[in-house]
Protein backbone atom coordinates (compact mmCIF):
# COMPACT_ATOMS: atom_id res chain seq x y z
CA UNK A 1 0.00 0.00 0.00
CA UNK A 2 2.85 2.35 0.83
CA UNK A 3 4.51 1.66 -2.50
CA UNK A 4 1.30 2.44 -4.37
CA UNK A 5 0.98 5.80 -2.60
CA UNK A 6 4.59 6.65 -3.41
CA UNK A 7 4.08 5.76 -7.08
CA UNK A 8 0.90 7.86 -7.24
CA UNK A 9 2.69 10.79 -5.58
CA UNK A 10 5.57 10.56 -8.07
CA UNK A 11 3.16 10.39 -11.03
CA UNK A 12 1.19 13.38 -9.71
CA UNK A 13 4.42 15.35 -9.21
CA UNK A 14 5.56 14.56 -12.76
CA UNK A 15 2.20 15.61 -14.21
CA UNK A 16 2.28 18.86 -12.24
CA UNK A 17 5.87 19.55 -13.31
CA UNK A 18 5.15 18.93 -17.01
CA UNK A 19 1.82 20.78 -17.08
CA UNK A 20 1.89 22.87 -20.30
CA UNK A 21 1.47 26.64 -20.23
CA UNK A 22 0.02 29.13 -22.74
CA UNK A 23 3.30 29.36 -24.66
CA UNK A 24 3.35 25.61 -25.19
CA UNK A 25 -0.26 25.67 -26.42
CA UNK A 26 0.52 28.53 -28.81
CA UNK A 27 3.44 26.52 -30.23
CA UNK A 28 1.12 23.51 -30.62
CA UNK A 29 -1.43 25.60 -32.57
CA UNK A 30 1.28 27.09 -34.79
CA UNK A 31 2.79 23.68 -35.49
CA UNK A 32 -0.52 22.02 -36.24
CA UNK A 33 -2.23 24.80 -38.22
CA UNK A 34 0.75 26.65 -39.69
CA UNK A 35 0.32 30.22 -40.89
CA UNK A 36 -3.45 30.11 -40.39
CA UNK A 37 -2.94 29.23 -36.72
CA UNK A 38 -0.39 32.00 -36.28
CA UNK A 39 -2.72 34.56 -37.86
CA UNK A 40 -5.70 33.38 -35.82
CA UNK A 41 -3.70 33.67 -32.57
CA UNK A 42 -2.72 37.20 -33.54
CA UNK A 43 -6.33 38.11 -34.30
CA UNK A 44 -7.53 36.67 -31.00
CA UNK A 45 -4.84 38.67 -29.18
CA UNK A 46 -5.92 41.80 -31.05
CA UNK A 47 -9.60 41.36 -30.17
CA UNK A 48 -9.00 40.51 -26.52
CA UNK A 49 -9.27 43.01 -23.71
CA UNK A 50 -5.63 42.60 -22.61
CA UNK A 51 -2.80 42.62 -25.16
CA UNK A 52 -1.14 39.20 -25.58
CA UNK A 53 -3.89 37.54 -23.54
CA UNK A 54 -6.17 36.11 -26.22
CA UNK A 55 -5.52 32.56 -25.04
CA UNK A 56 -6.38 31.86 -21.42
CA UNK A 57 -5.40 28.91 -19.27
CA UNK A 58 -7.24 27.28 -16.40
CA UNK A 59 -4.65 25.44 -14.34
CA UNK A 60 -5.89 22.28 -12.61
CA UNK A 61 -2.38 21.44 -11.26
CA UNK A 62 -2.16 18.09 -13.10
CA UNK A 63 -3.61 19.34 -16.39
CA UNK A 64 -4.69 22.59 -18.05
CA UNK A 65 -7.67 23.77 -20.07
CA UNK A 66 -7.14 26.43 -22.74
CA UNK A 67 -9.85 28.77 -24.02
CA UNK A 68 -10.24 32.07 -25.84
CA UNK A 69 -12.57 34.98 -25.39
CA UNK A 70 -15.01 35.74 -22.65
CA UNK A 71 -13.38 39.05 -21.75
CA UNK A 72 -14.10 41.31 -24.68
CA UNK A 73 -15.71 40.99 -28.08
CA UNK A 74 -15.22 37.26 -28.52
CA UNK A 75 -17.47 34.76 -26.74
CA UNK A 76 -15.70 32.17 -24.61
CA UNK A 77 -14.88 28.97 -26.47
CA UNK A 78 -12.81 25.99 -25.44
CA UNK A 79 -9.69 25.37 -27.53
CA UNK A 80 -7.99 22.37 -25.97
CA UNK A 81 -6.42 20.56 -23.06
CA UNK A 82 -2.85 19.98 -21.94
CA UNK A 83 -1.36 17.21 -19.84
CA UNK A 84 2.13 15.74 -19.42
CA UNK A 85 3.71 18.34 -21.69
CA UNK A 86 1.34 17.58 -24.59
CA UNK A 87 -1.57 19.60 -25.95
CA UNK A 88 -4.77 18.24 -27.44
CA UNK A 89 -7.33 20.14 -29.47
CA UNK A 90 -10.89 20.21 -28.23
CA UNK A 91 -13.44 18.60 -30.50
CA UNK A 92 -16.07 21.18 -31.30
CA UNK A 93 -19.53 19.69 -31.78
CA UNK A 94 -21.59 21.64 -34.25
CA UNK A 95 -25.28 21.25 -34.79
CA UNK A 96 -26.52 20.67 -38.31
CA UNK A 97 -29.58 22.61 -39.27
Amino acid sequence: MKTLLIVLAVVAAMLAFTNPDETTFRAHVQEKQGIVGTLSLGLVDLLSKDAKRGIHRENFILFSKFYMGGDGILPRSELGWGIAGKCFDSEMKQERR
